[in-house]
């Protein structure tokens, strides 16, 4: 989890350190963790910079840790931020390379590597050839909502041949599309049939890449309807890989949090960890709760196992990056 959010094992075992012990000063934690005391500034400089630690109002020049519940929440906010604008950022990139190809006129490239496809027809007669023909893989991007009933028909029927054939399909929509039944049902039946369906908050524009090999962008990004240009160029191609690449590693599995978190979390459950974020031992807790200290393990034994967690620290993180708390 800490390495997750850009932090080392040495910035960990000082947080640990400053959680369970609020009054040690940088020699003591030194001591404690067999370390240098520079080691331990520079973790607690890191820290203060992801503001995970405060300076004490009331004793200047000390420090004490922010609780995993809001640190970890105001961390994920800033990385989820950041996350968007690089999404957002490759997006333009990509557009104007799009547009920069399709500027070239209808004029295909020395070795015929851009070929211009004129009109819906044209673009749907190649993807039926693509999905024909291919033998590895197909990497689409999904960056215009909810489709319409026709193109996902259209899409289920390319899918399955390609998946007779042993071929990997990757898909990225976007997130908005979970709101969609029959688009969110279609992305669920690839799932279910061995291809992946992942979404982001913004995406390039339309894509789609075939064996590493062809690639089909549309001429007119906002007007999908003019046609698409068929890239074969071996660098071109390379290029638009990297592209997927790269959104496909920060894009979203399509059922993760339905996996991860299963039924909604119960208000109970959800006051308990609120409690020990604070600080609560289970029989604080408990009080809170008005139930027995064996009914609070329980109820904290359920949810770090659906969390996965290890112990009661590392389902505080989670359940702060989930929003639980």
């Amino acid at each position: 989890m800490f390495t997750t959010l850009g932090l080392a094992a040495a910035d960990e075992e000082v947080y640990r350190e400053m959680l369970e012990s609020p009054g040690r000063g940088v020699d003591e934690i030194a001591a404690r963790l067999a370390t240098c005391p520079d080691r331990v500034r520079s973790c607690l400089d890191k820290l203060f910079e992801l503001r995970l630690i405060q300076e004490s109002f009331e004793a200047p020049g000390r420090f004490f840790a922010v609780e995993p519940a809001m640190g970890f929440q105001q961390l994920l906010a800033r990385q989820y931020e950041e996350l968007m604008e690089r999404q957002r950022q490759i997006a333009e990139s990509h557009g104007s390379f799009i547009r920069m190809l399709a500027g070239t006129g209808p004029r295909p490239s020395e070795g015929g590597s851009v070929e211009r496809l004129e009109g819906m027809d044209a673009v749907q007669r190649r993807l039926q050839e693509l999905a024909r023909d291919a033998v590895h893989e197909a990497l689409t991007f999904m960056p215009d909502g909810p489709q319409s009933a026709a193109a996902l028909d259209a899409a289920r029927r390319n899918d399955a041949r390609a998946l007779e054939r042993g071929v990997t399909i990757r898909t990225i929509g976007l997130h908005r599309v979970r709101e969609d039944a029959a688009t969110r049902e279609y992305a669920r039946r690839l799932n279910d049939r061995g291809g992946e369906f992942r979404t982001a908050a913004s995406l390039p524009p339309r894509m789609i890449l075939v064996d590493r090999a062809v690639a089909l962008v549309p001429i007119d990004a906002a007007d999908t309807r003019k046609g698409a240009l068929c890239l074969s160029d071996p660098g071109l191609v390379a290029l638009l890989v990297a592209l997927f690449e790269q959104t496909w590693s920060l894009s979203t599995p399509l059922d993760a949090e339905r996996q991860l978190l299963g039924e909604p979390l119960a208000e109970p459950e959800r006051a308990l960890l609120s409690f020990m974020a604070q600080g609560h031992t289970d029989e604080s807790a408990a009080g809170q709760l008005h139930v027995s200290p064996r009914t609070a393990r329980r109820m904290m034994a359920s949810i770090m196992e659906r969390l996965g967690a290890r112990s009661r620290f590392e389902a505080g993180l989670k359940a702060a990056q989930l929003g639980w708390i």
